[in-house]
């Protein structure tokens, strides 16, 4: 029998109505119990009881350290949490736990568990299959979806299948998985991350305030394949991009569009930008572009920036 540590965060999962609208009130005994697993020994634990919209990055060391820390006594976890940060939870995760050799699922819902029509057991209990599988990584489950925990996006709000899988294909538990190397846990965040995105007649002296304020990363969201300004427009961004280098502040230009990625190698603009050591986010969705600059950050030294996005 498999042995699973559900791990319980809060979330409309765990809701209940409040004179103010939904707030986290049910436990981790409460999602084991809507599981109803026989084939699977669930023990757990209430890790926080926070809307989703309060998780932050020390949050996901909580959740990673707790993790690692029982890895080798369990077969498989299950996180219970929030949508509206699902997938930024799920992409830190994914890169915080290196190479995990078992299942860990994230997974949530849209109603609260126990109300009329909810969402809650199926993804539950889709969850619990695959914590229970030989699946190896960190992964959401969802809407009857299994997607890798760097690839998730909320694309609706309400609607159950709510997240959709960017740049990668959907999981099949049928096919082999095994980790490509021994686990790390790679806990350590830098925080000095800003994520702006560009709009028409946006002044380069957005950029240039967070470089004075300190942060040692900015993704910028430009348009089409990442692009930013350049020369021919009325205010270049390539000024700026030149004194993020000088300050060792590293810039990651991504897209606006949900699917097929920035690639900065196409336009004019886009290769000037490189020039100046702008990054491409190429087919990472901005929530595992976020985690993973925090955490190639916290590995390098203070006057560096960071040379590329993979290792």
């Amino acid at each position: 029998m498999k042995k699973i540590l559900l791990l319980a965060t809060g979330g409309t999962i765990a809701s209940r109505e409040t004179p103010h609208g939904l707030r986290p009130a049910l436990t981790a005994a409460d999602m084991r119990a809507a599981i109803g697993a026989e084939d699977a020994a669930v023990e757990v634990i209430d890790l926080l009881a926070l809307d989703s919209t309060n998780i932050a990055p020390s949050h996901w060391q909580m959740i990673a350290r707790k993790i690692a820390e029982c890895r080798t006594s369990y077969d498989g976890f299950i996180v219970t949490h929030g949508t509206d940060t699902m997938a930024y939870t799920s992409a830190a995760l994914y890169y915080m736990l290196e190479h995990i050799d078992r299942p860990v699922v994230i997974t949530g819902a849209q109603r609260p568990l126990g109300t009329p029509d909810s969402d809650a057991e199926k993804n539950l209990r889709l969850a619990c299959r695959t914590a229970c599988s030989s699946f190896a990584g960190v992964c959401i489950a969802f809407g009857g979806r299994l997607i890798h925990g760097n690839a998730a996006k909320k694309i609706y709000s309400l609607a159950d299948d709510a997240f959709r899988s960017i740049g990668r294909p959907d999981i099949h538990l049928e096919a082999p998985s095994a980790p490509a190397g021994p686990f790390r846990l790679r806990d350590a965040l830098d925080t000095r991350v800003a994520v702006i995105r560009l709009y028409p007649g946006m002044k380069p002296v957005t950029i240039d305030a967070h470089i004075a304020s300190g942060y040692r990363g900015i993704i910028l969201e430009g348009y089409g394949l990442g692009s930013v300004p350049g020369d021919d427009a009325e205010e270049s961004f390539l000024p700026t991009l030149d004194r993020a280098k000088t300050r060792a502040c590293t810039i990651v230009l991504t897209t606006q569009c949900v699917y097929d990625g920035a690639d900065i190698t196409h336009y004019e603009v886009g290769v000037r930008a490189a020039e100046l050591g702008a990054l491409s986010g190429g087919l990472l969705p901005i929530e595992a572009l976020y985690a993973r600059l925090m955490i190639l950050l916290a590995e390098t030294p203070e006057d560096k920036m960071i040379k590329a996005l993979t290792e």
